[in-house]
């Protein structure tokens, strides 16, 4: 009796462990699809539309990098990153190791990381309630390469 009621037992977790859903993790290759910079109260689409843009970001562990390539008009900037990260629930934490934008090198960039399906969308900076910089913030939006 007490064995069939043992083999129930593990027979329930093995099946309950085998339902559960994974929470999705940022962990992959996504690529860029969307870039919208916010000054004051206006807005600018960056891309698709007022530049070309080509742009893959990877998060692997604690570590981020990217690099792509940014068309405006004819000048043509190749652009790139690298450094660690922190993420906890939406609140999300860069810290900058290599940039292209020299200026941000060594400094911690606040932001906020909303994950829905095979889309993120960051948004930075923020301040410390997660609220875009009102002078001025960019959302990027990212899909999943498969």
């Amino acid at each position: 009796m007490k064995t069939n009621l043992l083999c129930c037992l593990i027979a329930a977790f093995i099946i309950s462990s085998c339902n559960q859903k994974k929470s999705p993790t940022i962990d992959g290759t996504w690529k860029l699809f969307h870039s919208q910079t916010y000054t004051g109260d206006s807005s600018v689409v960056n891309f698709p539309g007022k530049n070309d843009m080509e742009m893959t970001k990877i998060w692997s562990g604690n570590h981020w990098m990217f690099a792509g390539r940014i068309k405006a008009d004819t000048t043509v900037t190749d652009v790139y990153g690298m450094g660690t990260f922190k993420l906890e629930g939406n609140r999300y934490e860069e810290n900058v190791g290599i940039l292209f934008y020299k200026p941000w090198e060594g400094k911690t960039i606040k932001m906020t990381l909303g994950m829905k399906n095979d889309t993120i969308t960051q948004t930075y900076p923020v301040d410390d309630k997660g609220q875009m910089d009102k002078k001025e913030a960019i959302v990027e939006k990212y899909v999943r390469v498969k």
